[in-house]
């Protein structure tokens, strides 16, 4: 069985169908998915189903919940939603967030704020190592930034953390994967949505068996 990783899709169905279709995705492997879905490209609806639509084939795909997502909750009671995302409004066909329909508040809900493969920690945004149990803080699981330099590698153990929310250029991403067994951590968001900008512009995908990259050009 292959574990693939991918983070933030942020909206690039057709990024995101064609990637899966580059790592030649079946339903004896296994992908986590790391979290915002949704918002910044134009097809986050799209993303969505297509996710759920997997899930219903069997494929064997963990879902974790971003910080966009939690986003959502946050805007429902708001007459507008306050961050702009008019494409993702837009993309699920309603004018307002209080009219998204409820299966996908259902999923929304439901979606898992770490998860955890051998000696793999999954997650959004990272962890917060000034704690006793990181694995305790989901606010900055979603959330926090610049938490690398304070990791706790006696309570990481074996164990390497793989996460995305804030993007790193491919260039980056490499050098993260050449030091992972070192450094213990990755991060595998390459701003998909930032495709005018260099280095930038890809939704990535990390495979585990082989300790492969992928990348996958924006089209959307």
């Amino acid at each position: 069985m292959r574990i693939f990783v991918i983070s933030d899709i942020h909206g690039c169905y057709l990024s995101f169908e064609a990637l899966l279709k580059k790592v030649d995705f079946t339903k004896t492997d296994q992908l986590f998915l790391l979290g915002d879905y949704i918002n910044r490209g134009p097809r986050s609806k799209e993303v969505v189903d297509y996710i759920m639509e997997l899930k219903l084939q069997n494929y064997n795909i963990t879902t974790l919940k971003g910080n966009h997502e939690e986003m959502i909750f946050d805007s429902l009671e708001l007459e507008e939603w306050t961050n702009g995302e008019t494409e993702t409004l837009e993309s699920f066909g309603i004018n307002h967030l209080k009219n998204l329909d409820k299966k996908y508040i259902n999923w929304f809900q439901n979606l898992k704020h770490f998860a955890e493969k051998g000696d793999y920690i999954f997650v959004h945004a990272g962890l917060n190592f000034q704690i006793e149990d990181p694995l305790e803080d989901r606010k900055s699981m979603l959330w926090i930034n610049n938490w690398q330099e304070e990791i706790n590698y006696q309570w990481l153990g074996n164990r390497k953390v793989i996460y995305g929310h804030l993007p790193q250029t491919q260039s980056k991403i490499e050098e993260m994967l050449q030091n992972f067994n070192r450094e213990k951590h990755i991060c595998i968001d390459n701003g998909c949505f930032l495709n005018d900008e260099k280095g930038f512009g890809n939704l990535c995908c990390l495979e585990l068996t082989e300790m492969k990259l992928y990348f996958q050009k924006n089209i959307d």
